[in-house]
Order: structure tokens, then sequence, then C-alpha cells
């Protein structure tokens, strides 16, 4: 099945996937709260860091993947993980969405709420 190249590819795909799958969306999240300090006029800080740390991850994750596939020769084993691999992306992209999501409106509340008191 897998050697230890493919063993080091196979890894370097998953935690690939789960880069952009998941720390991805979250991080994105961040680039809203970001939009939302500029249109107060509190300045360009969490979007800036946001789009830096987006940026960051997504290259990393990129490059994680295209490591993967130079790194083991087993293409056949290879494809069979990469198609089993978009059967779980297609289930932890859309829930990885909205709990970003979710953890956006809860940032807005307890926001608004110190605001408030």
């Amino acid at each position: 099945m897998f050697d230890a190249t493919g063993l080091m590819g196979l890894l370097l795909m998953i935690v690939g996937v789960l880069l952009l799958a998941v720390a991805l969306p979250l991080i994105g999240s961040f680039l809203l709260d970001g939009l939302i300090h500029i249109v107060r006029g509190q300045g360009l800080k969490v979007f800036g860091l946001a789009a830096v740390l987006s940026l960051a991850t997504a290259l990393l994750g990129v490059a994680l993947l295209v490591g993967a596939r130079q790194v083991t020769d087993d293409m056949v084993s290879l494809g069979m993980l990469e198609n089993g691999l978009s059967g779980l992306l297609s289930v932890l992209v859309p829930a990885m969405v909205v709990l970003a999501a979710i953890q956006f409106v809860r940032r807005q509340v307890r926001a608004r709420r110190q605001r408030s008191a």
C-alpha cells in the first residue's frame, strides 16, 4: 500500500486538506470582523492580521498538497486517497463555513454587550 514516502505524502495531504477545510474558514471569519472594525472606524489592524493569516494558511495548505504529490510515486494510492478526501471535504467544508459564521455572530454579540455595559 504505502511505503515511507507514500506515508509522508499521505500525511502531507491530510494536513493540507485540514488546513484548507478547517482552519481557513475559521481564520477567514476574522476577515468579517476586520471589515466591521473598518466600518466602525477602528482601524485596519484586525483586517490586516486576518488577511495575512488567511493568505498564509491557504498558501501553506496548497504547498502541502503539492508537496504530497511530489513526495509519493504511487499515483494509484494517491488517487484513491484524493477520492476519499473529496468525499470528506463535501461534508467538512460546509460545516466549517457554518461554524465560522456562528463564531463571527457570537463575537459580534459579545462585543456589542461589552460596549453597552
